[in-house]
């Protein structure tokens, strides 16, 4: 099997593991990616992670966390907000959790 399509298979397992609640092995999974992956997870596929562990009732706190150090929260509004795809409202939420320094941080890249 080629290293794309193990990396591909792995960016699946991710998904499910997150739905099924698993959010340490999505995370593990994601964070490899992330760091060893040739074809490195865009801000929206990483967003659809997020939203998997959200379906899978314990939203993943640690890969909201990675997304807004990796600079990807503007990126997944400006994409909302150019109607490429629906975000959910929990996102929503947990970006206006943020202290308000970071939440005029991520608003200003906007």
């Amino acid at each position: 099997m080629s290293r794309f399509v193990e990396q591909f298979d792995m960016f699946m397992k991710a998904h499910e593991a997150f739905k099924a609640g698993r959010n340490s092995e999505g995370l593990s999974a994601t964070l490899f990616l992330l760091v060893n992956g040739i074809v490195k997870p865009s801000a929206r596929e990483l967003y659809e992670l997020w939203e998997s562990s959200v379906y899978g009732d314990c939203g993943s706190e640690e890969l909201f966390l990675t997304m807004l150090d990796l600079e990807m929260i503007p990126d997944i509004l400006r994409e909302a907000k150019a109607g490429k795809f629906d975000i959910l409202k929990d996102f929503v939420d947990a970006v206006a959790r943020l202290d308000e320094d970071t939440q005029y941080k991520v608003l200003k890249a906007i």
